[in-house]
């Protein structure tokens, strides 16, 4: 029997589900440890011990924490045209009525905060804008679903805001403290600014330094360590993901094969083809 909380693999079932609505994330199981959780994690896209999740390479992973330990969450991606990364963050227009017992009135807040459930770590939902009326002013927030079923309370989401705008805050000042490290090209602030928050918190991950990154106006760092995170099946931690940007730096001011990330070539029909540099990846978009 399953302990309390814990939901346990009924992996045959999941991935059927999951290739009825491909594309969509679907939560296996909640493991009681991390270690056993990212080895079904790289194991399940791999389909490694796991016939249910075969061919090798027609599911998609990732892991979070979750109330009872941590959940692993898989997608079904065969067939389908190569997919965005999940995104490192959510932004948010939330309601701010203060931390008083009384009323104080109500002000819009924008907050960026993870991409994941706080509770069980499914996706967040997308936020869609909801006006209301309050002491004679109209306002604009976002109300969001949450597929996991969870609701995510606005004051939880203020918490969650505040408590790593803190830490982006600390990081930032952190940075003119630290001695340079190698130099990152044009991800240096961001590198620096990982280093930063890897001295405030231990075992920062790759996809936390990722949401601290969009947060501090580093969208495309952020977004570089989402596509590195997919090819390494989740296992970065902040530290490795600002050595990629490093070593991602180097290789695009290195680079000699494209032209500002793309690689023009003449097809076998005559036509000119343009595809992204695998070694700049820039954020260009190929063209047949």
């Amino acid at each position: 029997m399953a302990r309390l909380g814990r939901i346990v693999p009924r992996h045959s079932e999941i991935a059927q589900r999951a290739r009825d609505a491909r594309g969509k994330w679907f939560l296996v199981a909640v493991y009681p440890s991390t270690s056993s959780a990212r080895s079904a994690m790289s194991r399940i896209p791999r389909a490694e011990q796991m016939p249910a999740y075969t061919p090798a390479a027609a599911f998609e992973t990732y892991d979070a924490r979750h109330d009872y330990g941590t959940a692993v969450w898989v997608r079904y991606t065969a067939g389908l045209p190569k997919l965005t990364p999940r995104p490192s963050a959510m932004t948010y227009r939330v309601c701010d009525r203060g931390e008083s017992s009384g009323y104080t009135g109500v002000r819009v807040v924008t907050v960026t905060v993870a991409a994941e459930c706080p509770r069980c770590g499914g996706p967040r939902g997308e936020g869609s804008q909801h006006r209301f009326h309050e002491d004679g002013e109209w306002y604009v927030v976002d109300r969001w679903d949450n597929p996991c079923g969870h609701i995510d309370m606005h004051d939880a989401v203020l918490a969650e805001y505040r408590q790593w705008a803190r830490v982006l805050e600390v990081a930032e000042q952190k940075v003119a403290e630290l001695i340079a490290g190698p130099d990152a090209g044009e991800f240096t602030a961001a590198v620096s600014l990982l280093r930063g928050a890897t001295t405030q918190v231990r075992g920062l991950h790759a996809r936390q330094g990722a949401q601290l990154l969009q947060m501090g106006g580093h969208e495309e760092a952020a977004r570089r360590i989402e596509e590195a995170l997919v090819d390494r099946l989740g296992r970065m931690s902040a530290r490795q993901a600002g050595q990629y940007l490093t070593d991602l730096a180097a290789s695009r001011a290195a680079c000699i094969a494209c032209d500002g990330g793309l690689i023009n070539y003449r097809g076998r029909d005559g036509e000119f083809v343009s595809r992204r540099c695998a070694t700049c990846r820039r954020d260009v978009t190929s063209v047949a």
